[in-house]
């Protein structure tokens, strides 16, 4: 979620309930969820309104690791902030279907564990199945690519950056003796974008969509 103020964290969106729901935190250092103590806490309240801002220092009960939790309650939801976080990827984002989500997660974890090949191809059928989920048509992604462009639902630099993630997933995919493997920095760009491109065919028209149904209320 976007903010405009932390004054906001646990406004309209975030975890059930007014109080920080510790048994889902997991601990960034060994996994354990739920095990915390809390050593300090410093609040910090809006002048005027009912709001509070809590920055807690939690240790593992399991690893005795510290972290670092922000979080605030607004009207019946709380929402944190944690540093470190875990790094590990558990789930894709719940606006992405799950047939485009479980390529994205593969992505992303292959990334993590610097398999660059791996991660290239997985971001590569991320992007066809959510341009065929979205209608696009074509015998192969490159023509698939441009269908949706033509169609009007790609902007044009977003169509050269997906030819891009393509091209690099069809390298990785079939590795040439003379061609060097691929870059790492280039597949952690193309799994940038296919992060923007999801976002703008997922997540933008529902936010797009709750502002307008505000608007009539």
């Amino acid at each position: 979620m976007n903010m405009e103020s932390w004054w906001r964290l646990g406004e309209g969106s975030g975890y059930r309930g007014k109080e920080l729901s510790l048994f889902r935190i997991e601990c960034p250092f060994c996994s354990e969820k739920g095990s915390w103590e809390l050593v300090n806490r410093e609040k910090k309240s809006k002048p005027n309104a009912n709001k509070t801002l809590f920055f807690d220092t939690y240790k593992c009960g399991n690893c005795s690791s510290f972290v670092l939790i922000f979080w605030s309650a607004g009207d019946n939801l709380h929402n944190y902030r944690m540093i470190p976080w875990p790094l590990k990827l558990n789930n894709y984002p719940d606006y992405i279907p799950e047939k485009v989500g479980n390529y994205w997660l593969q992505a992303k974890r292959n990334l993590k564990e610097e398999n660059f090949e791996a991660a290239a191809i997985m971001a590569r059928s991320s992007l066809q199945a959510a341009l065929r989920d979205n209608g696009a048509k074509g015998k192969k992604l490159y023509k698939e690519i441009d269908n949706f462009t033509e169609s009007g639902k790609l902007p044009p630099l977003m169509n050269d950056w997906a030819h891009n993630l393509r091209l690099l997933g069809n390298e990785a995919n079939h590795p040439k003796p003379e061609k060097e493997p691929v870059d790492p920095y280039d597949v952690s760009d193309i799994i940038k974008f296919l992060d923007f491109l999801l976002e703008y065919l997922y997540k933008l028209p529902k936010q797009i969509e709750k502002y307008r149904s505000r608007g009539k209320e």
